[in-house]
């Protein structure tokens, strides 16, 4: 990685691929390869891993149309501060400001649409560039905190969460499942007889947070209240799913 410089695109990294899912791992890997030479943390390699399998799924789908005809470039660069990445597409570009908030109610019960939500949520900088052809995005090294609180938020727990308000009837279960499928996190999610709605997960905390945040911000115009206790994980789930 020497002569990258994160804040001088002329230096980056690039990587060109086929406009097809399958074609993408290269690029990915080619990043995260970058990453784990300059010794980022387990965190910060899964937040930028998730924010660019949802940029590069968003160029092969939305941007190309699954065109095979077309490309991706990949641009990157990661120094010991910050990650920096560039994907571009072939398509006709968009207007980011039009694309329909996925947590409104008459969107909640669709499966897609989420993709930036998350890379917002995951990286510290997003701007769209080229009438939305080019998706640019930064996360930065977080500052490391006391071994032991790094330590307990790295131990497996259970957390139980309790939601009231609309949302059931409105793809809550759903929603969550998808979401789940982008975390290490096992459970399941349920109706309750009182018209609320039990999420009970397991995993890191660290991860349990991030995967609370996604589900609650995705669903927010559904949800009136969230009750959360924390307990010991078991281990007893495999994988999330819908429990009835």
């Amino acid at each position: 990685m020497t002569g990258v410089d994160p804040d001088n695109e002329a230096t980056f990294c690039e990587c060109v691929v086929k406009s097809n899912l399958r074609e993408t791992c290269v690029a990915k890997q080619a990043v995260i390869e970058a990453l784990e030479r300059c010794r980022y943390g387990e965190d910060a390699v899964f937040a930028v891993k998730l924010a660019l399998e949802e940029a590069l799924t968003n160029a092969v789908k939305h941007g190309n149309r699954n065109d095979a005809a077309k490309s991706i470039i990949v641009r990157y660069a990661v120094n010991a501060e910050k990650v920096v990445v560039v994907v571009r597409d072939e398509g006709g570009g968009f207007l980011p400001d039009e694309i329909p908030d996925c947590t409104s109610p008459d969107r909640l019960p669709l499966p897609n649409g989420r993709g930036i939500m998350l890379i917002r949520a995951y990286t510290d900088e997003v701007c769209f560039r080229d009438h939305g052809r080019e998706i640019y995005f930064v996360k930065r090294r977080a500052t490391a905190g006391p071994t032991a609180a790094a330590s307990r938020r790295s131990t497996k727990i259970r957390r139980t969460i309790y939601y009231s308000g609309r949302v059931q009837g409105v793809g809550f279960r759903y929603t969550t499942r998808d979401i789940a499928s982008r975390f290490r996190v096992s459970g399941f999610v349920r109706n309750l007889p009182d018209g609320g709605v039990e999420l009970v997960v397991e995993g890191r905390e660290i991860e349990l947070d991030r995967f609370q945040g996604a589900v609650e911000d995705a669903m927010r115009g559904a949800i009136r209240d969230a009750a959360a206790t924390d307990g010991r994980a078991t281990g007893e789930f495999k994988r999330f799913s819908i429990s009835t």
